[in-house]
């Protein structure tokens, strides 16, 4: 074989290769579940800003039964009608899966969520939701979209 094919062979397959390098995915589900486990420490402190710095610009979240709400300040403002004295979130992260690439991931989780409802007692809310991250330049994983639903209707626990 002549030696400048031997060489572009050699520079195409070393090419290929860097375009199809895998992430080390153990390292990128555990730094999901660092995000997430800072991401509910912020909601229960009542801290929107902290939980809001692991958002996407454009996150998309799709509560049940209402339009998406789309954009940091919308979601801000969303959140901030939940949040009383009241206000308390759980949840249980079953499972995180993360693309070969590792720039994409999703996670589910089951949930309870208590707050002040319509009547100013407090509800609480058990469903399941599942969550869409992407991986940003600086290497953060940011939340991209969040859907989730109620298990049954919210009932008044006072």
């Amino acid at each position: 074989m002549h030696p400048r094919r031997w060489l572009a062979m050699v520079l195409a397959v070393l090419s290929f290769a860097g375009c199809t390098k895998t992430a080390n995915l153990a390292q990128e589900e555990a730094a999901i579940r660092t995000v997430d486990s800072a991401m509910v420490a912020a909601l229960n402190a009542h801290n929107i800003e902290g939980w809001l710095a692991h958002f996407a610009p454009e996150a998309r979240m799709m509560p049940p039964g209402s339009p998406p709400v789309v954009g940091i300040p919308a979601i801000r403002q969303l959140i901030t009608g939940f949040m009383s004295p009241e206000f308390r979130v759980a949840h249980h992260l079953e499972g995180v899966v993360v693309s070969r690439s590792g720039d994409l991931a999703y996670v589910w989780y089951s949930y309870e969520l208590t707050f002040k409802g319509p009547t100013g007692a407090p509800v609480t809310e058990k469903g399941k939701d599942i969550s869409v991250y992407t991986k940003g330049a600086d290497g953060s994983w940011k939340l991209a979209v969040d859907m989730w639903s109620e298990n049954q209707a919210v009932a008044s626990s006072g």
